[in-house]
């Protein structure tokens, strides 16, 4: 049961397609919602501190560091109005933040990130957030907002990509935060063993049926196009409204390196995506 939830907040596009989406959660859960300004600069923090440096100019670099934070502030409120002052909480942090968000992320059901997106302005690149990673670190559930989700993306289809393995067990099981009786649930294996031969003796959709969710087992074969590309087309054929997936069952120096379909989900899917590992 969702109780706390935590949203990376930057004030830049795709953190404002978070905080939305994190609102959609909060009225829909009836959570706490806490929202996190991560904003170390390292930097700015490797030359603080240093014998040659006057007080002066250090205050001069801390003030310049934190001055996008009230405007930052302000925005959240608004985006915010409809949550009630008592379920929402506000944390301006320092230090790194991929570290920071990670950090904090251990301690909250779900933590909810905008698309990855890359800033190409020299005094906002230490503000990139990688969602896949921070699924990775935390050993939270990352529910990841494009940044035109569709409004009703909760009551529909729920795609989930299974291949059988630990990660995908581990999405299928955060998962039920969002399930409920009479939920449409697609459960997608592309290029794989037919589920039945993988587990003989299971009927897998009595499983499903079991929570009282209409369950639907699409078995794709591989094609040219790439995994992400199938799951992509997949969401949008069946009009689904979220997808489940495990992240990183390949590591990520493999898939920084040759990609994979973590990295390629986090970066182009159409609707929101919930990573776990």
């Amino acid at each position: 049961m969702l109780k706390n939830i935590l949203v990376a907040y930057n004030g830049l596009p795709g953190s404002d397609a978070a905080l939305k989406g994190a609102v959609q959660v909060q009225q829909r859960f009836d959570t706490d919602l806490t929202g996190l300004f991560a904003h170390g600069n390292p930097f700015l923090s490797r030359q603080l501190h240093k014998a040659w440096m006057p007080q002066k100019m250090q205050d001069a670099i801390v003030e310049a560091a934190d001055s996008p934070s009230d405007d930052i502030r302000e925005k959240f409120d608004e985006i915010c109005q409809v949550v009630p002052a008592e379920k929402k909480t506000w944390i301006n942090s320092g230090g790194s933040v991929q570290t920071t968000v990670t950090r904090y992320s251990r301690l909250f059901d779900l933590t909810i990130l905008g698309m990855h997106e890359k800033s190409f302005a020299h005094n906002l690149s230490h503000l990139e957030l990688f969602p896949d990673r921070i699924a990775l670190e935390s050993g939270r559930p990352v529910l990841v907002f494009p940044s035109n989700p569709p409004v009703d993306c909760f009551d529909k289809t729920i795609v989930i990509a299974w291949d059988g393995k630990r990660a995908a067990a581990r999405a299928l099981a955060d998962a039920k935060l969002f399930l409920k009786a009479g939920h449409n649930v697609d459960l997608v294996s592309i290029g794989r063993m037919p589920l039945a031969e993988a587990t003989p003796g299971v009927d897998i959709g009595k499983l499903f049926k079991n929570h009282g969710w209409n369950v639907t087992i699409s078995e794709i074969p591989l094609s040219k196009k790439t995994i992400s590309q199938i799951l992509v087309e997949h969401c949008r054929n069946v009009d689904a409204g979220l997808l489940v997936m495990g992240a990183y069952e390949h590591s990520p120096l493999r898939e920084g390196l040759f990609g994979g379909v973590t990295q390629d989900i986090s970066l182009g899917a159409e609707i929101p995506v919930l990573m776990s590992h």
